[in-house]
């Protein structure tokens, strides 16, 4: 296994226009040298701003074998956002538990923030966080501490320490997604030595995004049925800046990355679906509005109107006098009753009485709000 790494580690990135580079860099933090690997996918445009996408290896692990283990450039490539690997100091994160790693990390992460910033000209409305077990612990202290940084997180095979949860105190709703597997023999899916349980964690944000309902719960198609797992999802919406919550449940799932080689030490590793792939398009939904404060963010929200409301046969949608895009409607159990543009106004005389709620789309940005029909 070193000898593969090695090898592919002395492989050459060529440089040009319709290929992908990784590069290795470093900067001096807290008088630590602190070291990094930035993959840029190719073909980007000239001026683009590209969303930045932070994946953090698990205790004892390194960039390098994130990177591989991962998969992620090969999205990247597709979708055309930067990929950095960051090294841990002694291969860990600091995530708060006493005898483990007291390194300066959240200050590191803003530096290469600002640098990539000042150097690729990432967009800073469409920066995010994923990891691997101690690297999805982190991702969620991120979430906790640098709200106004990151515009969602995912975690896989990580969770939240009980100290971490009890002081989490976010300063806007967060995007979450957590992929973990039932049968995890090194992060407990229900909890165990002063970690939170899996399920604990995903209420947690539920309740702290101000979610109004549970969303649709359904099964992952079973399309490896030789790697001894299967998957399923539940989820949160109507949440307060369309800050959903995402729970991915891998069946006899070990401590693993489904859809990356198999491995037997840690458990079974699901094939039905690709983590990678299932953070971006969760990640992609998402993004921030830099203001000085959340109030503006919310005066944005609150712009977004159902009219009238309550409604009879016919529902509009407003958004700062302009007209919405695309919307999809949902009624008080989670079901979609409705999707399509509608400039024109959306006929609801077939629908029951009762709540709904709606997520509209304009210029790249989700809102959401209630209605009800009498």
């Amino acid at each position: 296994m070193k000898k593969i790494v090695f090898l592919l580690a002395a492989c050459c990135f060529a440089m040009g226009a319709a290929s992908s580079q990784t590069i290795t860099g470093s900067i001096q933090h807290d008088g630590i040298q602190r070291n990094y690997r930035l993959h840029l996918p190719p073909n980007l445009p000239q001026g683009s701003q590209p969303p930045l996408v932070f994946n953090l290896h698990g205790f004892t692990s390194n960039a390098q074998q994130q990177e591989l283990y991962s998969g992620m450039n090969a999205v990247a490539d597709t979708a055309g956002f930067i990929v950095c690997y960051p090294d841990g100091i002694g291969n860990a994160w600091n995530i708060g538990v006493p005898g483990g790693s007291t390194a300066d990390d959240m200050g590191f992460i803003a530096a290469l923030i600002d640098k990539f910033h000042a150097e690729n000209s990432i967009d800073l409305e469409r920066v995010y966080s994923c990891g691997m077990s101690n690297g999805g612990f982190f991702s969620y202290r991120l979430a906790c501490e640098m709200g106004d940084r990151f515009a969602a997180i995912a975690s896989v095979t990580g969770s939240m320490t009980t100290a971490m949860l009890n002081d989490c105190n976010p300063v806007r709703p967060m995007p979450v997604l957590e992929i973990h597997g039932d049968a995890d023999p090194v992060v407990n899916y229900n909890g165990a030595l002063g970690n939170a349980a899996v399920p604990d964690v995903f209420n947690f944000w539920a309740d702290k995004n101000g979610c109004l309902q549970p969303g649709n719960n359904g099964n992952i198609p079973d399309t490896n049925p030789n790697d001894q797992c299967t998957a399923s999802f539940e989820s949160y919406f109507a949440c307060n800046d369309t800050a959903e919550v995402i729970l991915i449940t891998v069946h006899n799932g070990g401590h693993t990355w489904p859809g990356a080689f198999p491995t037997v030490v840690f458990g079974a590793t699901c094939q039905d679906f690709d983590a990678s792939r299932e953070i971006w398009l969760f990640f992609r939904k998402h993004q921030l509005e830099l203001t000085s404060a959340t109030a503006d963010i919310a005066a944005q929200q609150a712009d977004f109107q159902a009219l009238p409301n309550p409604f009879d046969d016919n529902l509009k949608l407003s958004l700062r006098s302009k007209p919405v895009q695309f919307a999809r409607v949902f009624d008080a159990m989670g079901r979609q009753v409705w999707a399509g543009k509608c400039e024109l106004g959306i006929n609801t005389q077939d629908w029951q009485k009762g709540i709904y709620f709606i997520v509209a789309e304009s210029d790249g940005r989700l809102f959401n709000c209630k209605a009800v029909k009498q």
